[in-house]
């Protein structure tokens, strides 16, 4: 199922992490570059739409360790962000 198809003009769509690894050898990064796209230019809402280019992993086993706990944390971190968590707030 591609999510790219799915994507409709005029809807509300929530916010959204995406992430790519640049050598990812199943799928190309510039999909979810393209997907990003599609978003910011079809969503009515003003969520943001972030995307994640990880340069060092790509798709599987191949990432190692550090840069998975650091793709994990910056995922914890946007959903702390979003669900309005007091310490990952922005500062006033």
């Amino acid at each position: 199922m591609d999510a790219y198809q799915h994507v409709k003009k005029g809807i509300k769509y929530p916010s959204v992490l995406i992430t790519a690894g640049i050598n990812d050898p199943r799928i190309a990064p510039w999909q979810s570059s393209k997907f990003a796209a599609k978003l910011l230019a079809n969503s009515i809402s003003e969520s943001p739409v972030l995307l994640k280019i990880d340069y060092k992993g790509g798709h599987g086993g191949d990432v190692p360790v550090a840069q998975r706990y650091s793709n994990l944390s910056d995922i914890f971190a946007f959903a702390f962000w979003q669900l309005g968590h007091q310490d990952y707030q922005p500062k006033k």
